[in-house]
């Protein structure tokens, strides 16, 4: 075993300098087949059709952040449960207790954002 040790970090630096010069050939083909550069008056950001001529700055309500995180804890319940399932019938009460304990803390988290009023609809 202790034999095929410098084939093996033979191997690993061949990978690495085959990594590194495919992300040399993309950059290099990019370069050359690419779009040339115009200057930065000429080039106005695609995404919105051309620069603004006042502050772009805008604050945002972070609600949706709050119920993407509810709707990860909810699938995560979700994830937890079905193979809770399974060890249940297998374990029994103690399986009970801990999943217990797992949705009260997820129970607990939820009635906190329903509390900050993260389930509120009014702008």
């Amino acid at each position: 075993m202790t034999d095929n040790v410098p084939v093996e970090y033979a191997l690993a630096a061949v990978m690495l300098m085959v990594a590194i010069g495919l992300g040399l050939l993309t950059l290099a083909l990019g370069r050359v087949f690419g779009p040339a550069r115009r200057p930065q008056q000429k080039n106005p950001p695609p995404e919105h059709g051309g620069r603004t001529g006042h502050k772009t700055w805008v604050q945002f309500r972070l609600r949706y952040a709050v119920l993407a995180l509810l709707f990860v804890s909810f699938d995560m319940e979700m994830v937890f449960m079905f193979p809770w399932a399974v060890v249940f019938k297998r374990d029994g009460l103690i399986a009970f207790f801990d999943m217990f304990v797992f949705v009260a803390i997820l129970a607990a988290a939820i009635f906190f954002a329903w509390k900050e009023g993260a389930f509120d609809w009014e702008y």
